[in-house]
């Protein structure tokens, strides 16, 4: 979906590669997502408020110079961090389109891909906020925050259709002023403020009470069945429904999480 290989059938230039990608590019761009991931590891271990480029170069086998010929500022490294992070989303969400269920449990299944990132990668999981910081924005570079409101804009786009989609099947109904925009971006702040609320205030009364771990799932039947998204609560069990969406679509990362107790 965000990339190409080649292949025996391609054509291929004099320098090896095809679309005019030279080997010398593909070693740049290799190495661009080696020092991501080293920034990743960084940020995993420290958080965000603490990376650094020196932290970067003293991590990494490469000199400042040659970090900075691929990242003008630590804000863009956060960019490319959030750029990684909107990926990882898109590949879970992209398995959805082969689960079979009602519109709303297709919703659902959304939910349970945030769910599952929040629990696996619980610091770049808040990425959303710090890519939208007017500290990151005045000192990223233009090409990399356009690639990330493009790859926002496939992620939102397939929350768009599945909407649109249940409008078309009669599960849910458009009110003034409510259209897919605002539907998508609810469920987007409800799956969002779940997740890291649960992730990072888990000693919290309020969330301690509860004391379930379809928390989010609750948060997310209140906002649909407010919405008169149907089959309301009320008429479908929607824990068998997670339940089926982790065992269908994400045993692997599951049974992970399962194994080192997130």
């Amino acid at each position: 979906m965000f990339g190409f290989s080649c292949s025996k059938d391609d054509k291929k230039d004099s320098q090896g590669c095809i679309f005019g990608i030279s080997k010398k590019q593909q070693a740049i761009a290799d190495r661009e997502v080696e020092l991501t991931m080293l920034a990743k590891a960084l940020v995993q271990e420290q958080g965000f408020s603490n990376l650094t480029m020196d932290k970067i170069t003293a991590a990494s086998p490469y000199s400042k110079g040659t970090i900075y010929n691929h990242f003008c500022s630590k804000e863009d490294v956060v960019l490319a961090l959030c750029i990684h992070s909107l990926k990882t989303e898109a590949l879970l969400f992209d398995r959805i389109g082969a689960f079979e269920g009602n519109t709303r449990e297709r919703v659902i299944a959304m939910h349970v891909a945030l769910r599952i990132y929040a629990r696996m990668e619980p610091v770049l999981s808040t990425c959303a906020i710090m890519a939208k910081s007017p500290w990151v924005l005045e000192k990223a570079s233009s090409e990399r925050l356009a690639e990330l409101n493009q790859l926002e804009e496939v992620v939102i786009g397939q929350a768009d259709q599945l909407t649109n989609l249940a409008v078309e099947s009669g599960d849910l109904k458009f009110s003034p002023g409510v259209g897919s925009d605002a539907i998508v971006f609810a469920n987007w702040s409800v799956a969002f403020g779940s997740n890291a609320l649960t992730q990072n205030a888990s000693n919290s009364h309020c969330i301690s009470r509860i004391q379930d771990p379809y928390s989010v799932l609750h948060n997310a039947n209140m906002l649909l069945d407010g919405l008169g998204w149907k089959p309301l609560s009320t008429e479908w069990d929607y824990r068998k429904t997670w339940q089926r969406v982790e065992s269908e679509l994400y045993s692997e990362e599951v049974a992970y999480l399962e194994s080192v107790g997130r």
